[in-house]
């Protein structure tokens, strides 16, 4: 059975994220029955970096890094979804905003709150596990994928995250993209390619994560340094 899996809190706002894919292989990554291992990957293992604010004030902000300190001591996988930044296709791009989409007006659940969005294109043809490679159909917003940006899959309650290395387009804008690290699960036309991925990662410097604390105990988390964990 699969380590359990924790949903980064949203409060924990950060203000510097990136995603690396460094090499073949790293320490720190974590297996399905959720051992930290050395051993080499095929492909690498990516890596998220996040930095954040001095202190936050309120008590559900600190009262939620108290927790997340907590979890990343224990070792505990997080999902944490990547932020929109310029290693993301813009939501310009496809046509949308990264502050949701509004419900339609006059309709009787229409609360003036948007919508949340999580933009995606159909995988074009089936590829396997472990391939560096895979189609996907853009026709709907043109060629607007190239090499260096993030995209990922959800399939069922796991998340993967891939960095495109190269791209090409035929007809149709169906394009054949290749990513690193390489597909850790098999997709099929049943798929989709997300623009707004999310990872799944363990925390490598868990132990520096408490950066600072106020005599009102106001927690300062310190730049937190994640690998993929391998599932």
């Amino acid at each position: 059975m699969p380590p359990p899996i924790y949903d980064w809190r949203s409060r924990l706002c950060n203000v510097g994220q990136v995603f690396l894919q460094p090499g073949q292989s790293d320490t720190g990554a974590m297996t399905l029955g959720g051992f930290l291992t050395e051993n080499p990957e095929p492909g690498g293992r990516y890596h998220l970096r996040m930095s954040f604010p001095p202190f936050w004030k309120d008590r559900a902000r600190n009262k939620d890094a108290s927790w997340t300190i907590t979890r990343l001591s224990a070792g505990s996988i997080m999902r944490i979804p990547l932020l929109p930044s310029v290693q993301l296709v813009s939501a310009a791009d496809l046509g949308g905003t990264d502050a949701g989409q509004p419900w339609s007006s006059g309709e009787p659940w229409d609360n003036g709150e948007n919508w949340g969005w999580r933009p995606a294109a159909p995988v074009a043809a089936a590829a396997a596990r472990g391939s560096a490679s895979f189609q996907a159909d853009l026709l709907e917003f043109g060629q607007v994928l190239v090499i260096g940006d993030v995209i990922g899959f959800s399939q069922g309650n796991l998340d993967f995250a891939h960095k495109v290395m190269d791209i090409s387009y035929s007809a149709g804008d169906v394009a054949t993209v290749s990513v690193s690290p390489p597909l850790r699960r098999a997709v099929t036309t049943e798929d989709a390619m997300q623009f707004r991925p999310r990872v799944m990662v363990v925390c490598r410097n868990a132990s520096s994560a408490l950066a600072g604390l106020t005599r009102r105990n106001r927690i300062s988390l310190g730049e937190l340094q994640f690998v993929e964990a391998l599932l």
